[in-house]
């Protein structure tokens, strides 16, 4: 008798080619591709959970899946290996691992940390140009980082979030744990911003605030008024995909390759 086995899959991926994450028959998607190339490999149909569905144009570097299989030829340490010789190279599978039955890729998780990177400088770098975004007036990095620390604790982002579809009323609570602005050298920045979960859009919604701030456009005690009016109409323009990285998601500590 041969019993299922629940397996998760660490994995990084350039989002520039793809629509997304999550599957779309008429589109190249990262979950279509590697459930694809798990199909090819097990021999059978496999149904993928991920810890963030992230759009198109985003990357990650810590995405994390998880699936359940009773094949045979299951092989956590081979798998690694046939993944990534199946997928492309837009895709790199990190690794393969057997986990407890109840491990759920989604709702095991207890954080979700992304970086957005900003090209702060008066031409954009061509090499780079589809990793960060590139704002060439000056940014006034403290003022940023004054918007990002009201972010921390619990509200409710509906003002910064793209309602799920078929719930209007949906409450768009969320916790941020930690959000700051960092600079990796005098043109290039990135936001740190990690919370139990985020909503569509969130992380790109603050990016697009804090830029807003930045740049002088508004101030950052507008921030509470926005949350307030519970309109995404109210919040400044979002940034756009390509800057955004998941990087890391955090799970319990008796959860498998918890880091």
């Amino acid at each position: 008798m041969t019993f299922a086995q629940t397996v998760r899959i660490d994995l990084a991926y350039k989002g520039t080619h793809f629509r997304g994450f999550a599957e779309n028959p008429d589109v190249r998607t990262v979950g279509g591709e590697l459930r694809s190339a798990l199909e090819q490999v097990l021999g059978g149909t496999v149904e993928l959970t991920v810890a963030g569905r992230t759009d198109a144009g985003v990357h990650a570097t810590g995405q994390v899946v998880s699936f359940r299989s009773d094949s045979s030829r299951l092989d956590c340490e081979r798998l690694v290996g046939a993944l990534n010789s199946i997928c492309s190279t837009d895709i790199r599978v990190q690794a393969v691992t057997a986990v407890d039955d109840d491990f759920n890729a989604r709702f095991s998780a207890t954080e979700r940390m992304y970086h957005y990177f900003i090209l702060n400088a008066p031409q954009a770098d061509p090499l780079l140009a589809d990793l960060e975004w590139h704002i060439p007036e000056p940014l006034d990095l403290d003022a940023m980082n004054q918007a990002a620390s009201l972010f921390l604790g619990e509200h409710d982002f509906t003002s910064f979030c793209r309602r799920p579809k078929g719930q209007p009323e949906s409450l768009l609570v969320r916790r941020i744990h930690s959000a700051k602005w960092v600079a990796h050298n005098r043109e290039r920045i990135y936001f740190e911003i990690s919370a139990n979960a985020f909503c569509h859009q969130m992380v790109r919604s603050l990016t697009g605030f804090c830029v807003a701030v930045g740049s002088g456009k508004c101030d950052a005690e507008t921030f509470e008024a926005v949350l307030r009016a519970r309109d995404r109409s109210a919040a400044p323009p979002i940034a756009p995909p390509h800057g955004l990285v998941l990087k890391h998601v955090t799970y319990r500590k008796t959860d498998s390759r918890d880091r």
